[in-house]
């Protein structure tokens, strides 16, 4: 009832409203008005031509554009306002040189230096299997901040976590520390009053909102990171502020997630930070901290994509991983709706004698994307892929480990939305303890896991079905 009403008093509700009348007109229409069907229908076709030359007109993937162009044939009316309202003009800003370079890990720094401008870091990195794990930790180093304190979430609730963060952030802003939050307007719709900033404000916490939610503005491409920056420390992963996240809520089981710790040169994502803070709260660019001295540790990637549909880092950098791995290729996955590049590089690899394995849930936050999961499962199975779900819960982990030695953690799910359109961040390194943790971590998961359930024929051919609009998703 709490999120009912939350939903009726938020923006989330204004958007859904405008299209439910944008749909209920149609309707209207097609059946009130019989004497008006022959000019609607000529406009109806006439809008359907447009949206089409939009679609083909712009740089995208093409499946991508086949979905859309299959939307406006299936559904008339609302499928063209659909692809106008969520379909962006964008010149081609596509990368114009070879990221061949030597080793796997001077090929990511390249990708990020040419599409993000990021530079290597150098730090110490912890791996957390859990958001148990990650709290008291993450509390611990929250207490000791002494200069900044930045954070970037997709979903923040209240809730018994987020009422610890809060605490600190307000001490902390009190005694002079500069707190800076950022958290995105879909995301938290649900799980934050509607004048929360404001709140935040009274205690002297600076926040900035992604894309508030308005009718027909900022619904697809959102800030989907998830961002902790402490003094010279950095937290990313999988990981959101919320209590299920750490076991205060059992929600679908066990939640499975993951995160990385990395203490040293952190600027990149610091920059990364206040590049989106200053876009949005429209003020002037601001330096970031030198980093004092190079310290000990290993070098990583600062991995990171804006919310638009050039120049994608995720686009590129996954089909590269996983062409790379030469043994086994371990990946963490929430969802499965992958671009035809990754599907070709992941079939290939397995076709090697590459040991490819992939963990999704069993039990499911959201059963329709979870349809379309499954979906891509079996094709990956048919493919020599080996997909496991796994069985305590749902697994929201977002990792990967390449033959034992490389090691990705991030926000990026192996789907469309990720890769393609939304903000991500994550962090890639060729470190040894870190590897070997997340390793034991996935190989404990997988023996513990179960076979994707097998489909009858119509559900396979409804499958197929689904992964036609998969790009839409």
């Amino acid at each position: 009832m709490r999120k009912m009403r939350r939903f009726l008093c938020g923006r989330l509700f204004p958007c859904v409203l405008f299209l439910a009348l944008i749909a209920a007109l149609g309707i209207f229409l097609s059946i009130k008005l019989p004497r008006l069907l022959a000019p609607a229908a000529l406009m109806e076709r006439a809008l359907s031509f447009t949206a089409a030359l939009t679609v083909i007109a712009i740089n995208d993937l093409p499946e991508r554009k086949i979905a859309k162009l299959m939307l406006l044939g299936f559904v008339p009316w609302m499928g063209p306002v659909l692809v106008l309202l969520f379909t962006r003009r964008a010149p081609d800003e596509r990368l114009t040189s070879d990221a061949g370079c030597g080793t796997l890990f001077g090929c990511v720094k390249t990708l990020c230096e040419q599409i993000t401008g990021t530079h290597v870091g150098k730090g110490a990195l912890r791996y957390f299997a859990s958001g148990e794990e990650m709290r008291p930790c993450l509390l611990a180093d929250l207490a000791g901040a002494a200069q900044r304190i930045y954070l970037e979430y997709y979903i923040i609730a209240q809730g018994k976590f987020w009422d610890e963060i809060v605490r600190v952030l307000e001490k902390k802003a009190a005694e002079g520390v500069d707190v800076r939050i950022i958290f995105d307007g879909f995301g938290c719709s649900l799980t934050l009053p509607r004048r929360y900033k404001r709140q935040l404000a009274a205690r002297d916490i600076k926040c900035a909102v992604f894309r508030p939610l308005a009718p027909a503005k900022g619904l697809t491409r959102r800030d989907h990171k998830k961002l902790f920056l402490i003094d010279d420390i950095c937290y990313v992963g999988g990981i959101n502020l919320a209590d299920e996240y750490v076991g205060e809520k059992i929600r679908f089981g066990h939640w499975k997630d993951s995160a990385a710790r990395i203490q040293g040169d952190v600027t990149s994502f610091q920059a990364l930070f206040l590049q989106t803070w200053c876009a949005l709260t429209r003020s002037a660019a601001e330096n970031v901290s030198p980093y004092p001295h190079p310290g000990e540790g290993t070098f990583f990637a600062a991995l990171a994509d804006d919310a638009k549909d050039t120049d994608r880092l995720g686009e590129a950098l996954f089909p590269l991983l996983i062409s790379s791995a030469r043994e086994r290729l371990y990946l963490f996955s929430p969802y499965l709706s992958l671009p035809d590049t990754c599907m070709q590089a992941l079939a290939t690899a397995a076709a090697a004698g590459v040991d490819v394995r992939i963990m999704i849930p069993h039990i499911p936050d959201k059963r329709a994307v979870f349809f379309l999961t499954r979906a891509y499962a079996r094709e990956l199975l048919r493919r020599g892929v080996k997909v496991c779900e796994y069985t305590p819960g749902f697994l929201h982990a977002k990792s990967m480990l390449i033959d034992g030695k490389y090691a990705l953690v991030s926000s990026y799910n192996l789907d469309f939305r990720s890769l393609c359109v939304q903000a991500e961040c994550g962090v890639f390194c060729e470190d040894e303890a870190l590897a070997r943790a997340l390793e034991s971590d996935f190989l404990s998961c997988y023996a513990a896991g179960c076979e994707v359930k097998k489909a009858s024929p119509f559900v396979r051919f409804l499958g197929q079905i689904a992964m036609l609009f998969a790009p839409l998703t």
